[in-house]
């Protein structure tokens, strides 16, 4: 009943959004539009989830509810002076919740010893977080390049399928 374009929708919830709610969204069954609820969770800083009919929805609203109710840390971002990086995923830094952890990836040029500092905010107040640590190239983390091309590949996929095929996005999959 009413509007039913996924578009059209997307931007009337945008332009209904003015606060910056985040928006939490859950798809019931096998027969969802998770193109539609993916992207408004994407586009107003939040996160879908999913009930298969053989789930039980009490157990996972709950699960959820306990997962948002003790955040940690909001409207992260990430910055390491003197580093140049590239092709970092993900592209948003979501919000963390207590029990939940935060896996960045990507490319860098240079290297050494750097200070990555990590803001967001905790309670309505600025925190920041700085860890030190050496980039650098060893044989202990030559695991890394694959867990960032996977990483790369499944962000190309998921634009294909939220924003339709692109030769472009397809090219850069293969």
């Amino acid at each position: 009943i009413g509007e039913t374009e996924t578009e059209a929708i997307l931007k009337n919830t945008l332009a209904g959004n003015a606060d910056k709610a985040r928006l939490f969204a859950f798809g019931v069954g096998y027969d969802v539009n998770t193109q539609l609820l993916d992207r408004l969770a994407e586009d107003n800083h939040g996160a879908p989830d999913y009930v298969s009919p053989k789930e039980n929805i009490e157990v996972k609203v709950s699960s959820f509810y306990q997962k948002v109710a003790s955040p940690v840390l909001s409207d992260l971002k990430l910055d390491i002076p003197g580093l140049k990086t590239s092709d970092v995923y993900p592209k948003a830094l979501p919000d963390l919740f207590r029990g939940s952890q935060l896996m960045v990836l990507g490319r860098f040029q240079g290297g050494g010893h750097k200070a990555i500092k990590l803001t967001g905010t905790v309670a309505g107040k600025p925190h920041e977080f700085v860890y030190e640590t050496t980039f650098a190239e060893t044989p202990d983390n030559n695991f890394l390049p694959r867990l960032w091309a996977t990483r790369k590949v499944a962000f190309l996929l998921n634009e294909i399928r939220l924003r339709g095929r692109n030769q472009e996005l397809v090219d850069e999959v293969v």
